[in-house]
C-alpha cells in the first residue's frame, strides 16, 4: 500500500551548485586542520587504596563502562584516625593529533568537611600529583593515542584531618602546546568527580594538617654553559640528580628579558629518579648577530618548571667585545668600563644580572663625543660571584662576564 508522506518545507537554505561545491571545499580543507590541532583526554581513573588491601582503579566518567567501578558519587565508608587512605595516583588517556604536543599530566585533588559551604571552598586550594608518559601509539595518518600513568603515590588522606565527614574532589589536567596552547581539563559537565568519606577518632591523636605534601626538588643542576662555535652556539648543562622531570626548553633572547622558545631536550630519566646526566644543545639558526642570551625551561611532569640562566654569547663583529674595556676584573671594590671614541653623543642603558637572571644593577647611560670612561662604584657592594654586564649602546649589544672576589 502507497503511503502518502506529508510535506515539510525544508530547514535548511537552497544553495546553487557553485555554493554546494564551495562548502565541500571548505568541509573538505578546514575540518581536516581542525582534526589535526586537537587533543582531549578521553578517559580517566584515580588509584586509592583503603586499608593497605590493594591498588583499586575507579573510573572518573559515570556515563563510560570500562568494567571499573565509578568514582563519582561513591562512599568509602569510615576509617580511624589510625589508618590509611592512600591516594596512589591517576591515570589519563588522550588523544592528539598532528601538530599538538601533550607535555604534562596531573589529578587535581582536595579534601574538605561534607558540610562546607559553597562560598568557602573557591579558598580550599587543590593540590597535584603529576604522572608521566608511559605509552605513545600511532592509530592512523594523523592521530596518536598516549596513556600517562602513576601509582606510586603515598598521599594519606586521612593524616591531618580531624573527625568528620568528608569530601574528595578530583578532575585531571593535560597540558599541551601546538594547537592553542593551554591545558585540557577532564572532568563532568564542568563539575568535578566527588566521592565521601568518614572518619572517626582511633588511638592515633591527630595534628592538623592540610597542606600539601612536599615533595623533593626534581633537578638540581651543576653547570650550564654557553660557547659559540662559528656560525654555531654549543649549549651543554650537567645534572646532579633528576626525579620526575619531563625536560628542558631551550631558550633564547636579544636583549636578555623577552625570550623564546629554540627547542627542546627530553629529559634522560624517564620520569624516576637518576643521578648524574649530561646533555647539549646546538643552536644552528641562521643570521645570528648581537648579542644571544640563552637560558633552560625546565619542565616538570606535573607541570612545575624552574628557569636556569642566562648565559650570553656574542655574534657581533669581530671587535665589538675587544673595543669595550672592564677593568679590573676579577674586581672586589668597583670596576671601570672604557669604550672607544665615537662621534656623536651615544644613548644606553647599563645592565648587571646575577647567574639566576635577577638584575642586581640597572643604570641609564648618556655619553659625549669621543672616548668615555663609567664609573661603576655600586658594583663593590654585590656577593662575591659571577655576574653578567650587558651594555645596549645605540642599538648595540655588549656582554661581559664579572667575577666579584
Amino acid at each position: 500500500m502507497k503511503m502518502n508522506l506529508p510535506h515539510y518545507p525544508s530547514k535548511f537554505p537552497v544553495f546553487s551548485r557553485k555554493h554546494w561545491l564551495f562548502l565541500l571545499l571548505l568541509i573538505t580543507v578546514l575540518l581536516p586542520q581542525k582534526l589535526l590541532a586537537d587533543a582531549y583526554i578521553y578517559e580517566g581513573y584515580v588509584i586509592l587504596n583503603a586499608r593497605g588491601v590493594s591498588d583499586n582503579y575507579y573510573d572518573l566518567n559515570p556515563t563510560t563502562t570500562t568494567g571499573n567501578p565509578d568514582f563519582n558519587g561513591i562512599n568509602f565508608g569510615t576509617f580511624t584516625t589510625d589508618e590509611k587512605f592512600i591516594l596512589r595516583g591517576a591515570e589519563a588517556k588522550l588523544l592528539k593529533n598532528r601538530g599538538c604536543d601533550v607535555y604534562a599530566a596531573r589529578i587535581r585533588y582536595r579534601v574538605y568537611l561534607a558540610d562546607t559551604p559553597d562560598t568557602d571552598k573557591p579558598g580550599i586550594p587543590f593540590c597535584s600529583v603529576g604522572f608521566p608518559l608511559v605509552e605513545d601509539f600511532a592509530n592512523d595518518g594523523f592521530s596518536r593515542y598516549q596513556k600517562w600513568y602513576e601509582n606510586r603515590g603515598v598521599v594519606n588522606l586521612i593524616e591531618g584531618r580531624l573527625p568528620g565527614n568528608y569530601v574528595l574532589e578530583v578532575y585531571l589536567e593535560a597540558d599541551y602546546q601546538g594547537c592553542g596552547n593551554g591545558t585540557n581539563y577532564y572532568n563532568y559537565n564542568t563539575r568535578n568527580y566527588q566521592t565521601q568519606f568518614t572518619i572517626v577518632q582511633g588511638s592515633q591523636q591527630v595534628t592538623v594538617n592540610n597542606s600539601c605534601p612536599l615533595r623533593p626538588l626534581p633537578v638540581t643542576l651543576t653547570r650550564f654553559d654557553a660557547k659559540r662555535q662559528d656560525a654555531n652556539t654549543l649549549l651543554s648543562w650537567e645534572t646532579a640528580s633528576e626525579l620526575h622531570s619531563r625536560g628542558y626548553e631551550v631558550q633564547v633572547s636579544t636583549d636578555g628579558r623577552t625570550f623564546r622558545a629554540l627547542g627542546f631536550v627530553p629529559s634522560q630519566s624517564e620520569g624516576a629518579q637518576v643521578s648524574r646526566r649530561t646533555y647539549t644543545y646546538v643552536d644552528t639558526e641562521n643570521g645570528k648577530s648581537g648579542v644571544r642570551y640563552y637560558r633552560l625551561r625546565q619542565i616538570d611532569f606535573d607541570g612545575k618548571e624552574g628557569t636556569y640562566g642566562p648565559q650570553v654569547v656574542s655574534f657581533g663583529k669581530a671587535n665589538a667585545l675587544a673595543a669595550l674595556e672592564v677593568a679590573p676584573n676579577p674586581f672586589s671594590s668597583g670596576v671601570t668600563l672604557t669604550l672607544p671614541a665615537q662621534e656623536g653623543t651615544r644613548a644606553g642603558t647599563l645592565v648587571v644580572t646575577d647567574m639566576v637572571g635577577r638584575t642586581v644593577f640597572n643604570q641609564p647611560l648618556l655619553l659625549n663625543a669621543g672616548t668615555s670612561q663609567v664609573e661603576l662604584p655600586e658594583l663593590s657592594s654585590l656577593p662575591k660571584g659571577l655576574y653578567h654586564l650587558r651594555l645596549s649602546l645605540n642599538g648595540e649589544q655588549h656582554a661581559v662576564k664579572l667575577l666579584k672576589e
